[in-house]
């Protein structure tokens, strides 16, 4: 009787009992409305294509010029189908998720900020707790400290750059100044690679050297004063290996989050074949007034290679005046943009979640 009363009262808080399996294939051509919810994605924005990664078929969720957004704050375009909240697991739980895509179409390798494609959120998320992202054609990974962001890894580059000019980005203080100097900083660079001829006809090669490793210590410190990001010359000079990313403000200042990534082991490129993804998911914060009081843990594979390790305090600080449910994080796929001209195709296909590794569907081998 004790067990059937709290199963009821869980039921009734909209807390899942378990981490729910979910596989789906999509080799029916169409959605199933027991697996995922469509309230953010118009019906002709979904297509099937044959074949798909394994089977018969794959989703495929287009975004055109004309097409505008489902709950978008600003001119943004949403098309994003979501797990149903059966499924949803109960908060802290570790769970596993694994799936494929690629992306074709009218794909900008720069100009295309913000692009989410794929996301977690858990209880009192504004930002996904951990996104996949496709800005200036760089495919890559984010989670959140609360309102701070941080790569965890991403499909070109060096990830010890990376993760050096996002330490420094974290050393400084969150306000205008730093917010006008950043994003200052990242028209400078995206200027010199995307229009080398617009930037050598207005701006000094010095100012163009001071951007790069190879720049020479007095240019970097005169372009780190000018912005106003005093005694920061290392920051300009490494700055480049981050300018690809949509709101580098966001960046800026203390995350709890440890990053631990394989050495020399970039993300595949989703515009070339299929990409393969497992994440092992294990929600926490350390400062949670309720729920999970500890790091959260996640791990990522690629196209069967370990990719990443993440430990640290990701996604929203649990208060309890909040009392959010216990539930997630859920999982959303398809395109969430700023606008953008041309088609955007995003196919996703063998969709598994489970509590263990072992329980999730088992994938054709093609790479």
């Amino acid at each position: 009787m004790r067990s059937i009363l709290l199963t009821a009262m869980m039921s009734l808080s909209g807390v899942a009992c378990a981490a729910a399996g979910l596989d789906d294939h999509f080799d029916g051509s169409k959605v199933d409305p027991s697996k995922w919810t469509t309230q953010q994605v118009l019906s002709r924005q979904i297509e099937f294509t044959k074949p798909g990664r394994c089977g018969n078929a794959a989703i495929d969720i287009v975004t055109k010029d004309g097409d505008d957004g489902l709950e978008c704050e600003d001119d943004c375009q949403r098309a994003e189908l979501r797990t149903v909240k059966k499924t949803w697991p109960n908060f802290g739980d570790e769970v596993w998720f694994s799936f494929s895509f690629k992306i074709t179409g009218d794909v900008p390798s720069k100009g295309s900020a913000r692009s989410v494609i794929g996301q977690w959120k858990g209880p009192g998320d504004s930002s996904p707790m951990i996104a996949q992202r496709f800005d200036n054609g760089v495919f890559h990974i984010t989670v959140q400290d609360n309102d701070v962001r941080r790569v965890i890894a991403k499909a070109e580059g060096d990830p010890d750059a990376l993760l050096s000019a996002q330490n420094l980005l974290g050393n400084l203080e969150f306000n205008e100044q730093n917010v006008n100097a950043i994003k200052s900083l990242q028209s400078l660079d995206l200027i010199s690679r995307n229009a080398p001829e617009v930037s050598k006809q207005f701006f000094s090669q010095s100012l163009m050297q001071s951007m790069g490793p190879e720049a020479k210590g007095g240019d970097a410190k005169a372009l780190s004063e000018a912005l106003g990001l005093h005694e920061n010359g290392d920051l300009v000079s490494q700055f480049r290996s981050l300018s690809f990313v949509a709101e580098p403000e966001k960046y800026i200042g203390k995350a709890d989050i440890e990053i631990v990534p394989e050495a020399n082991r970039p993300l595949p490129d989703p515009r070339k074949d299929w990409v393969d993804m497992i994440y092992r998911v294990k929600p926490g914060r350390t400062d949670n007034e309720y729920g999970p009081r500890r790091a959260a843990e996640i791990d990522v594979w690629a196209n069967g290679q370990k990719i990443v390790s993440v430990k640290g305090n990701i996604g929203a600080t649990l208060k309890k005046k909040d009392n959010f449910p216990l539930a997630g994080p859920y999982f959303k796929f398809g395109t969430y943009r700023l606008r953008i001209p041309g088609t955007f195709h995003f196919e996703f296909d063998e969709f598994s979640q489970s509590a263990t590794r072992a329980g999730l569907a088992q994938l054709c081998a093609t790479h």
